[in-house]
């Protein structure tokens, strides 16, 4: 396949795919299912969930199970785009093995930070698993942090934990996860963007180098605009628990952004930065529904007008995530009994 008929296809491809997104009615009829079993047949009847919940029993399934399920569905799409993406030789499918890794690895991290009576071993596409570097059998044999460094060496990742690892006074507890989290984000930032670099060139290069910059950055925000509010966290805090490897502002706006003497100090300062129009005027309850408004909106404009394949597969991607977010928010609350409108707040990107 040339590299213009691989890159039509991928342009197709994720559109049509993104064409068989939950409708507004679907949502709202999710939101009216009285329990988990209700919402389980709603998906596998009414939407394009059918097939990967095929196996899913509404009577007996529960919601970790379920979750599981969607989360699976979705990896199968990036594997399903990445097998387009190696036609044209931009190498970003590497990138979505490289995050997969990283969920696997931030899972255990998960388990060993919070131990509970089950092991999950975790699972992956085998387009991804074939790819991978991870032995999970091992990650999940393993029984404390410095065991899981040890399950992971050999790769990439192994050297990233390592000095963690070698650390008396390091602890997964209080904010080591967050150490180790921005730790492994830095290592996926900066791995994607040697590609993009190397990869790419002129427009193409310069409109993926700040989509990528760009989802770090908003990250970045939503993090310390977190640590303000809540530890009311200082610079040098901040820089270790922050992924800041890659970006699209100047390190002297990140500098004030993490100077900044609350939370809500942290939104004015935006004003100076490339994100000031996105923020200015906007309203929200928590930073992470702010923020993934703000990114909604321009994710879903690149995708329909971009004419970059890796544009629009990164897009795809984000918008197909925020549906499983979605997704996941109505899990909750019908779980919980809460209200349809109550849970429709919690809802990104509806209708659209």
């Amino acid at each position: 396949m040339g590299n213009t008929q691989a890159s039509n296809a991928i342009l197709a491809k994720a559109r049509a795919m993104y064409g068989r997104r939950l409708t507004a009615r679907n949502y709202q009829e999710l939101l009216n299912c009285r329990d988990l079993p209700d919402l389980i047949s709603y998906l596998k009847t009414r939407t394009a969930y059918s097939e990967a919940l095929q196996a899913a029993n509404p009577a007996i399934t529960h919601r970790a199970q379920l979750e599981a399920l969607l989360r699976l569905n979705l990896f199968e799409q990036y594997a399903s785009l990445c097998r387009y993406e190696m036609n044209i030789g931009h190498d970003f499918y590497r990138y979505f093995i490289i995050r997969s890794e990283v969920q696997a690895i931030n899972t255990r991290l998960q388990e060993l930070h919070a131990p509970g009576d089950d092991v999950s071993i975790y699972t992956m596409p085998e387009f991804i698993k074939k790819h991978s570097c991870l032995n999970l059998n091992a990650m999940s044999a393993a029984k404390n942090f410095k065991m899981l460094v040890l399950a992971l060496e050999g790769t990439p990742y192994a050297k990233v934990l390592q000095p963690f690892a070698d650390d008396p006074e390091f602890a997964l507890e209080n904010s080591g996860m967050l150490e180790l989290e921005a730790a492994l984000d830095s290592f996926v930032n900066t791995q994607v963007e040697q590609i993009a670099d190397t990869k790419l060139k002129g427009k193409s290069k310069e409109e993926m180098l700040y989509l990528l910059r760009r989802q770090s950055d908003l990250r970045a925000i939503a993090d310390i605009y977190r640590l303000k509010s809540v530890l009311h966290a200082d610079r040098a805090f901040i820089k270790k628990r922050v992924s800041l490897s890659v970006s699209n502002m100047h390190q002297r706006q990140l500098d004030s952004l993490m100077d900044a003497q609350d939370a809500q100090d942290v939104i004015h300062r935006l004003v100076n930065t490339p994100y000031a129009s996105e923020f200015y005027g906007a309203s929200f309850d928590y930073i992470e529904e702010g923020v993934q408004k703000i990114d909604y909106r321009w994710h879903l404009k690149k995708l329909r007008f971009s004419t970059n394949p890796s544009v629009v597969l990164f897009c795809y991607i984000f918008l197909a995530e925020n549906e499983l977010t979605n997704i996941v928010h109505i899990i909750e609350g019908v779980r919980y009994g809460l209200a349809p409108d109550d849970i429709a707040t919690m809802l990104v990107g509806v209708g659209d």
